[in-house]
């Protein structure tokens, strides 16, 4: 069965009550998945970036007085990871499994996180700053092997982890395609397990440029931003992508795009990074981006451009939620006035952040009465608490889908990136004046594929 994700959220929810119930049978099925686990242990794995070998990570369990390796996952670098997990007191450790025989053997490295000291998990929330660092050899007698090699990947429940963090990625890599877009919405804990959540480079890092990051929205994917990456000064900007499941519930997203972010600055350590997002990307990079200044007390993220996000909210949401046969975790955040929401709006934007805020109008649904861009309101587009301090407003006469393509929205955001890197200090990136005119993006409407899954 086919659906058009470019609809976006509320075709989702609305189309999908009366013509789409095996989309809702998937859904069922995937959230069966964590039904019992109602808390995140997150943290991150380091060890000497060197080794080219993948990582087992493994979850342990002493409730009872007995210790079982109740999760784990892989993963191909050092990074961040996040589990689901029930209340209960938990050990998490990790190894590099050099040989790749899925075992801990003699002189792989190793780490542990609970000795003396274990996790406990009393209630639902997220334990942040569980970290392992692998420094430790394995010798004979010091760890139990056996125990540690007595589940192979495939009996292991849904992991949630964060993988990939500055990978130089493929864009035509299917990970990044309309399909897993679709899965990723529809079921969100099955793509998590086999895709993971990943922060993306098109190339090597390159300390002289300034890195822009680029994120999706609801069913959205990577590719939707392919004619934007072609056409932006890729001389002087180096474009970066989020890659996640979008029926994730979006405090956990957010969470985890300032978790990459700050990873990568850590190891590259970057002083300017500009964010631009699409729908309900907005709302994932706020979110994102107040948790990196405020508790993380950073300050190198230097510019917020939006696209047609939703900042009030989408009212069909609240249909979804209240009539659906099953709902998708991002749909409750997506609720006008959620907790979500209204925790967008705590705490401001900083002054060094300038929030340049585009909203398109060309569209019509007839699911709304309101004005919209075919998807998303002009009232929730242009909600008040944002379009108050936005350092610009940029309208376009697009839908929300075409608004990635338009030639107009093109040419305004080249321009904003350079006026925005023409203020920053002096750096070697600069010393190269943008005395060129930004990439010419004429006839770039009439040489795209459209495509009805995009948005």
């Amino acid at each position: 069965m086919t659906y058009r994700l470019g609809v976006y959220l509320l075709s989702i929810v609305l189309l999908g009550l009366s013509t789409n119930g095996c989309m809702f049978m998937r859904l069922r099925q995937d959230l069966r998945q964590v039904e019992t686990k109602d808390a995140i242990i997150r943290g991150r794995v380091s060890y000497d970036a060197a080794v080219e070998a993948p990582t087992l990570l493994l979850l342990f369990t002493a409730d009872g007085g007995e210790k079982d390796i109740v999760d784990f996952t892989v993963m191909q670098g050092p990074g961040l990871y996040a589990f689901m997990v029930p209340q209960g007191t938990y050990y998490v450790a990790a190894f590099i499994d050099q040989n790749q025989d899925m075992r801990p053997d003699d002189g792989e490295i190793y780490g542990f996180f609970g000795s003396p000291d274990p996790v406990v998990v009393s209630q639902a929330g997220t334990i942040n700053g569980i970290d392992l660092v692998l420094d430790r050899v394995i010798r004979e007698g010091v760890l139990d092997t056996e125990f540690w090699a007595s589940k192979v990947l495939d009996s292991s429940s849904a992991s949630v982890y964060i993988s990939g963090a500055g990978i130089v990625a493929d864009l035509d890599d299917s990970h990044f395609s309309p399909q897993y877009a679709e899965k990723g919405l529809w079921e969100p804990y099955a793509t998590l397990k086999e895709v993971g959540i990943g922060l993306f480079f098109l190339e090597e890092y390159d300390p002289a440029k300034i890195p822009v990051l680029f994120v999706y929205g609801a069913a959205g994917h990577a590719q939707n931003w392919r004619v934007l990456f072609e056409h932006m000064d890729r001389e002087h900007f180096q474009p970066w992508f989020f890659n996640y499941p979008s029926g994730l519930d979006l405090e956990f997203v957010g969470g985890a795009l300032d978790g990459g972010i700050q990873w990568l600055h850590e190891r590259y350590r970057f002083d300017a990074l500009f964010v631009v997002a699409h729908s309900m990307g907005g709302l994932v990079a706020r979110h994102a981006i107040l948790q990196n200044v405020y508790e993380d007390r950073q300050d190198y993220i230097k510019l917020f451009v939006t696209i047609s996000t939703p900042w009030g909210g989408h009212r069909a949401a609240a249909k979804g939620v209240q009539y659906a046969p099953a709902v998708v975790p991002s749909w409750r955040d997506m609720v006008p006035e959620s907790d979500f929401i209204a925790g967008l709006y705590r705490r401001p934007l900083p002054d060094t952040v300038p929030h340049y805020l585009f909203f398109s109008y060309s569209g019509r649904s007839g699911m709304m009465d309101e004005n919209n861009d075919g998807a998303v309101t002009l009232e929730s587009q242009l909600d008040y608490r944002v379009q108050r301090r936005a350092k610009g407003l940029y309208g376009f006469d697009e839908d929300h889908v075409r608004v990635l393509f338009s030639d107009d929205v093109i040419n305004a955001f080249n321009g904003i990136l350079r006026e925005r890197a023409e203020t920053l200090p002096q750096r070697g990136i600069l010393e190269k004046m943008f005395s060129a005119p930004a990439p010419n993006a004429e006839g770039v409407k009439n040489n795209v594929p459209w495509r009805d899954d995009q948005h």
